[in-house]
Formats: structure tokens, sequence, C-alpha cells
């Protein structure tokens, strides 16, 4: 299954006051233990080792390499599959 960028199907999050807002969100994150896990993955080796690339050719991807993998182990994390994953 390959995901791509579909405008009408996308969600938005809407940030009232952005730099307050993103704030909280950062802040909250940094103090999760899905932060610790998030800071201790050698992210460029794990893009290097599955050989992952931006995509030049054909559709853009929504995802950039390190998402990709960090999906897989939110995945993992959150114990779902890849369709509640996206839901």
């Amino acid at each position: 299954m390959k995901i791509r960028r579909i405008s009408e199907f996308q969600y938005r999050f809407s940030f009232p006051d952005i730099d307050q807002d993103l704030q909280i969100y950062r802040s909250a994150f940094m103090s999760s233990d899905l932060c610790k896990l998030y800071q201790a993955i050698p992210w460029s080796s794990l893009i290097q080792i599955f050989g992952l690339k931006k995509a030049k050719k054909g559709p853009s991807s929504i995802f950039s390499p390190q998402a990709k993998i960090a999906l897989m182990f939110l995945k993992h994390y959150a114990c779902c599959s890849d369709r509640k994953l996206l839901e």
C-alpha cells in the first residue's frame, strides 16, 4: 500500500495560537516515554541501513524517510495495525 498526499483527505491541525499551542504540545511530548524512545533511536543510521531516500520520480510521499521508520516504531508502541495507525 503506497500512501500519497491527497489534499481533500488530508487532516489539518488547527492551532489558534501556533507559537503557544505548539510549545505546549512539544513540552508534553518532551516529557513522555515516547520522546525518550525517539531520542534513543539512531535515525540517520537506520535510514542508511534500509536504503530509504526521498522520492525523486512519481508522486511525492507525505512521509520523509525518518517518518516512515518512526511510523513502524509508533505502530508497535501503540499496538495497532497499519490500517488502525492511519485512522
